[in-house]
């Protein structure tokens, strides 16, 4: 009897210790997001334009849930490096990638070799803003509307050539999209920096490029280059008197980059609407909402499952304009 008494005792005692464990988990859990600091990786230089658009939203998302956030410059191969990292770090919502659309939506089809599968090792969580692009070409070609360089491309196919921050990015495929689109051919010259390229094109080396709005607005306005049309579906606040790709006659034209944040596959679906949330809380703000319309960035507001399906979408439509198009990975 004793011997069972005692049996009985210890297993309640085991029971009432695993109720406490549990009810000890459930409060963890329960306490608000987050408890410790947010680790920011951007795989580009601070002052890089992935910098620039992560740091504000750092700074208020810091003062909004009361923890530090730190931002981790990691750059290297078109933000892989920071990718991988990410990928493999603990999967809580305490890491997470910050960068541009085309680590997903062109890398995997432009590099032949990527320590991860971003599609599948990485998980949307928030993003950012989408922006559009400018076409300009220099004040020596004869186009003052797209029309008429469309007409001249197609009197002189081949000759008209048009430069990029390199083979694959953003910037070249928005000229390999109009070079689809418009039914010409053009010369892409790839750059491995944006201060020569942009020399290039003042200098009247290069005919023409897509680059950011911003960037360009100042060259367009002291006219030492001619702005034709944007890139997005909308205008630009920033060049509001230009027309759009499409309504310069361009059809089923549009190349809008977007930036987003990304954390592990493996992340709690919980931790993700948590971030989400606070994220979007974040982006609200009228300062931040100010500055990034300085930047030519429509903020964006959408649930994780509605960030993955765009992430997805644009993936697969910029997979079959670089199969269409006949570019290689690793040129």
């Amino acid at each position: 009897m004793i011997s069972i008494a005692s049996n009985r005792v210890c297993l309640f005692f085991s029971f009432v210790a695993v109720v406490c464990a549990a009810n000890c988990a459930n409060a963890q859990t329960a306490k608000p997001f987050p408890q410790k600091p947010i680790r920011i990786v951007i795989g580009f230089t601070a002052g890089s334009n992935s910098d620039a658009l992560a740091r504000p939203m750092a700074r208020r998302l810091a003062e909004s849930v009361g923890q530090q956030v730190v931002i981790d410059n990691r750059p290297g191969a078109s933000g892989n490096i920071a990718m991988e990292l990410v990928a493999k770090s603990p999967a809580d919502g305490y890491t997470v990638y910050s960068g541009p659309g085309s680590s997903f939506t062109t890398n995997p089809h432009m590099q032949e070799q990527m320590a991860i599968d971003v599609m599948r090792d990485l998980l949307p969580v928030a993003p950012l803003g989408q922006f559009s692009a400018v076409l300009v070409v220099h004040p020596s070609v004869p186009a003052k509307s797209v029309a008429e360089l469309v007409a001249l491309a197609k009197r002189r196919p081949g000759t008209l050539n048009f430069g990029s921050p390199g083979y694959g990015t953003g910037f070249h495929l928005a000229g390999e999209l109009f070079k689809a689109r418009a039914g010409i051919k053009a010369t892409h010259v790839p750059y491995a920096a944006t201060s020569p390229m942009l020399a290039d094109l003042i200098g009247g080396r290069l005919d023409m490029m897509f680059f950011s709005v911003v960037v360009m607005a100042p060259h367009v306005k002291t006219g030492k280059l001619r702005a034709l049309a944007t890139t997005g579906r909308t205008r630009a606040e920033v060049m509001p008197e230009l027309p759009t790709m499409a309504e310069a006659g361009v059809p089923d034209y549009d190349y809008s980059g977007f930036h987003g944040i990304f954390a592990p596959a493996a992340t709690p679906p919980d931790a993700v609407e948590r971030l989400n949330t606070a994220i979007g809380k974040v982006m609200t703000l009228p300062d931040v909402k100010e500055y990034y319309a300085t930047q030519n960035v429509e903020i964006l507001l959408l649930s994780p499952a509605d960030f993955a399906k765009k992430v997805r979408a644009d993936h697969d439509s910029w997979g079959r304009l670089i199969r269409e198009a006949g570019l290689k990975a690793g040129n």
